[in-house]
């Protein structure tokens, strides 16, 4: 395939940009827009290169200390956590060096073909992470809000639930493919995507649905499923301040199960706001694109550098809020402790709580623990 020129990029991208600077600078020489276009470059590359190394680190640690457990691989929620880092990955290996490669070189390196499946490839894993993170939040809400139906979610279920994740992805991100929508160069020239530029009827009402379908849908499921949550979690703790310090040995599992959940809810909130904040900016840029032409170039990259971090932000996420990550990720790196705290994992894998001890009558006999087994979630 012949080398294309950077003229030949931009009819990839759209027939309205004008040839100007790839950078909107301000007054200068040609040299010294040509320094700052490096720069600009050489910073988004060595990012990308950061962002990478994080994200590889912190999901093969997820897989790791899933895949090694058999009680945790063996148990369906977890599948998700292991389909959404699989997807992480694949994007790092097979989406992002492309960019970072081009990024180094200050231009695009690969032909026309590479770029229209970087750009399909990148966005059909990105698509489907977040469908997961949806199917992920949607389980906790059966499991805390209506565990009568808990059952449903057997391993088989989850699989379906997994594959129906990949196909809704594949559904929107081949559709480009097939004449509805486009992928092109981007306007810095290093990275391929959606075709935001180019105002026709297709690729125009592509980014209007995409838009609805994959980004707001996603969001108001998320947050509607956040917000019975934390509505149920904040009713079991209130239910278990009234029943007081002093609780029967039988009554533990209820207490476990109330910190479990208020540790979950912090997390499921926690991911509910990075994906917000990650692929906002990026779904926001798009709509403005739309009735918007002339945006300024850094407009359109910041918003883009910034979505590709969301491959590492959920093993991040993880180890920020979900303690028995921490414990096993410490571990797995060799920096683990025990605390003598309530709840203390030992090395066999059980939990040691302790509580108040009441006899028969209710007289008050003192501090006891029970052995419990851990949580067999992460989630």
């Amino acid at each position: 395939m012949n080398e294309l020129t950077t003229e030949d990029y931009y009819g990839l991208f759209t027939d309205n940009v004008s040839l100007g600077p790839l950078f909107n600078w301000t007054n200068g020489t040609v040299n010294e827009k040509e320094e700052e276009k490096s720069t600009t470059l050489l910073v988004a590359a060595i990012y990308l290169t950061v962002v990478g190394f994080c994200a590889i680190l912190g999901n093969i640690t997820v897989l790791t200390i899933i895949l090694r457990d058999k009680k945790l691989r063996s148990k369906p929620h977890n599948h998700l956590l292991i389909s959404l880092a699989i997807c992480d990955l694949s994007v790092l290996f097979l989406g992002y060096p492309f960019t970072i490669i081009s990024a180094y070189s200050r231009e695009w390196v690969f032909g026309a073909l590479v770029c229209t499946f970087s750009g399909f490839f990148t966005f059909f894993i990105s698509l489907t992470s977040m469908n997961i993170l949806v199917a992920i939040c949607v389980f906790r809400y059966v499991m805390i809000c209506l565990p009568g139906k808990s059952f449903l979610l057997t391993p088989r279920f989850t699989m379906y639930v997994i594959m129906g994740c990949f196909a809704y992805g594949l559904f929107w991100t081949a559709l480009p493919l097939l004449g509805w929508g486009s992928y092109a160069m981007e306007p810095f020239m290093v990275s391929c995507s959606l075709n935001w530029a180019k105002h026709d009827f297709s690729n125009l009402s592509y980014m209007v649905a995409t838009i609805f379908f994959c980004y707001i849908g996603h969001v108001a499921i998320m947050v509607n499923c956040y917000r019975h949550i934390s509505k149920t979690v904040t009713l079991l703790a209130q239910r278990d301040r009234e029943r007081g310090r002093i609780v029967r040995e039988d009554e533990m599992l209820y207490r476990s199960k109330v910190a479990d959940d208020q540790q979950v809810t912090r997390m499921c909130f926690l991911v509910v706001i990075v994906f917000a904040g990650v692929w906002t900016p990026y779904a926001l840029v798009s709509a403005v694109h739309i009735f918007y032409e002339d945006m300024p170039i850094y407009v359109t990259a910041l918003p883009t550098m910034f979505a590709k971090a969301g491959c590492m932000m959920n093993p991040l996420v993880y180890f920020l809020t979900n303690r028995n990550f921490r414990v096993k990720a410490m571990e797995i790196i060799g920096c683990a402790r025990m605390d003598n705290v309530v709840g203390v994992e030992m090395p066999n894998g059980e939990v040691v709580r302790t509580f108040d001890k009441l006899s028969k009558d209710g007289v008050y006999l003192g501090q006891d623990k029970v052995v419990m087994e851990r949580s067999s979630t992460m989630f």
